[in-house]
């Protein structure tokens, strides 16, 4: 009785599933998690605040120190003040993976909902990626927001020499922090100590990708590192974008060399989820804090 009675549900789920097609049935997955997280986000006003304060506050108290010791001539503050914004801008994306898309499976795990997370009837990276839909979102208010406001005290709007590019390269990076959120994802079922490692990583992040300084002042044992660094690219494909910098590559190189590194870190992200959520069912891991 209890067999056909469990059996019965699923069926009908089954056809529900029959009736609804996959690409329809992963964008209302993708909504219903954005929804479900934006809600829980703005639940707490006081951690909203915080947010868009303290997140460009470090920009706005460390630029005037760079600003003050950069090199004097005409127009030297000004592409100092946007080489160093688009370093917070690539700082505020990067924590996306680690505070956004990997720190939500760590969330689910401390309030002891992780089992139901996973037995949902929807694919988990699509609930997943809906968090980091509203990390973006919160990400994209505080740099509007701040790129209005370095505008009014230079008195200068910041302009992309080339948003076709600009935007494409912001794509392929956001594919990027998809495909590395969705490893995190993972290991944050595997790694308890979550933020010692997410700290070592956006560290070397900062020193190794060129995020916040030219590539070009990278000791060179280390560049070679940097190299093979799928985020070197696309910081360096956005910065010559934005201000017209000499890319590492050919531009045409770079753009492709980008494309193929976005889509294989979605690829390897999305098996490396899905084999660490396998092994951890197996393991009866999953639950573990």
């Amino acid at each position: 009785m209890r067999l056909s009675s469990i059996s019965r549900p699923r069926g009908a789920q089954q056809v529900s599933f029959r009736n609804t097609s996959s690409v329809s049935r992963i964008l209302l997955e993708f909504r219903a998690a954005f929804v479900k997280d934006l809600r829980s986000y703005i639940r707490y006003p006081a951690w909203v605040a915080g947010d868009l304060v303290s997140t460009p506050l470090w920009f706005f108290l460390f630029a005037p120190g760079v600003v003050i010791f950069s090199p004097t001539g005409e127009g030297s503050s000004a592409q100092t003040t946007s080489f160093l914004y688009l370093g917070f801008l690539f700082v505020v994306l990067f924590s996306t993976i680690l505070w956004g898309i990997g720190q939500s499976v760590r969330n689910e795990q401390m309030a002891g909902t992780l089992e139901q997370f996973l037995l949902a009837p929807a694919n988990r990276m699509t609930l997943i990626i809906g968090r980091w839909a509203r990390v973006f979102l919160t990400d994209g208010i505080i740099m509007g927001y701040t790129t209005l406001l370095i505008s009014m005290v230079q008195g200068l709007p910041i302009v992309l020499l080339d948003p076709p590019l600009f935007l494409f390269s912001l794509m392929l990076f956001e594919l990027g922090v998809i495909g590395l959120g969705l490893l995190f994802a993972g290991l944050t079922m595997r790694i308890k100590s979550y933020n010692t490692i997410s700290n070592l990583v956006f560290f070397g992040y900062i020193i190794l990708t060129g995020a916040l300084f030219p590539i070009a002042i990278v000791p060179l044992p280390f560049r070679y590192v940097s190299m093979m660094i799928p985020f070197t690219y696309f910081i360096d494909l956005m910065r010559h974008a934005a201000i017209d910098t000499a890319t590492i590559l050919p531009e045409t190189l770079e753009v492709a060399t980008a494309m193929l590194l976005a889509v294989v870190m979605v690829l390897v992200g999305s098996f490396s989820f899905k084999r660490i959520e396998r092994q951890a069912r197996v393991l009866g891991s999953v639950a573990a804090s």
